[in-house]
């Protein structure tokens, strides 16, 4: 997926960043909310240096007892539910 389509998708951006919201310590997430067209091929997504594995997963089957700290929260907070 070209770059500029996905620069033109960002419908949300915000920045989590209370001091204790990680175990880990003062974690700052920078979060976007990209909505594609629904007839356009998801781009591939890969892990990185904290995740062995990525992958597209519908809306509807997340499941907040399986995510990272506040994961779940940061998603429900971009879509507006919170």
């Amino acid at each position: 997926m070209p770059a500029p389509v996905l620069k033109g998708s960002i419908k949300r951006q915000a920045v989590y960043d209370a001091p204790y919201r990680s175990a880990r310590g003062r974690t700052i997430t920078h979060a976007f909310y990209i909505e594609l067209e629904p007839s356009l091929e998801l781009p591939k997504v890969k892990g990185s240096d904290d995740a062995k594995t990525a992958r597209w997963v519908p809306l509807s089957e997340l499941d907040p007892q399986v995510m990272f700290e506040d994961h779940y929260f940061i998603i429900q907070d971009m879509l507006g539910a919170v």
